[in-house]
């Protein structure tokens, strides 16, 4: 169900004609229908694992490392209150107040920016600093619906003591199991 891309040549906060290691921008398919595709790269990783480089960025005239330009989720049919209907009793998580991800343990948390209990399909009930966190590959498993209403984000990438510029979005997406904290 899940496709994602890495397209620094989409005119959004990630935008970039060329890294900073002078590769052209191109779109990169991360994940198609589930499936790992591909690495986002710099020329040294693209030359050892036979990918394409064009993700490498430094903030001013430090070092280029690889990192992130304009990711995002694929949108698919289903529309917000189709989703709600298919959920039933769950959470509803929605805006980012950022998070965190270990690539080495395959783990990320999430602060979003508002939360709401949904009862028979309806959002009821408001809940205040709530947050995501997981399993990357468990998450992405348990994915059963993607939405059709994508949304960017902008915000920075920070990675060796750098920040740069990049945008981040998806449209709502259903997952069956999570682990979901927050308060009333």
């Amino acid at each position: 169900l899940i496709t994602v891309y890495d397209d620094p040549s989409l005119h959004e906060y990630g935008y970039y004609p060329f890294d900073d290691e002078g590769a052209g921008s191109k779109r990169t398919t991360l994940i198609q229908n589930g499936v790992l595709k591909s690495f986002i790269h710099s020329r040294e990783t693209a030359g050892k694992l036979g990918g394409e480089s064009r993700n490498s960025r430094a903030q001013g005239y430090a070092r280029p490392v690889i990192r992130m330009s304009n990711t995002f989720i694929a949108p698919n049919g289903m529309k917000f209150d189709e989703m709600l209907s298919e959920l039933k009793d769950g959470i509803y998580l929605k805006g980012s107040r950022g998070g965190q991800v270990n690539p080495g343990e395959g783990v990320f948390q999430f602060n979003a920016e508002r939360g709401f209990i949904v009862r028979n399909g309806e959002l009821t009930t408001s809940l205040r600093d709530v947050s995501l966190s997981g399993n990357t590959l468990e998450i992405l498993n348990n994915v059963s619906a993607v939405g059709n209403d994508l949304e960017m984000n902008s915000g920075r990438c920070g990675k060796a003591g750098q920040l740069v510029p990049v945008s981040d979005g998806a449209p709502h997406v259903l997952v069956n199991r999570a682990m979901v904290g927050g308060s009333g």
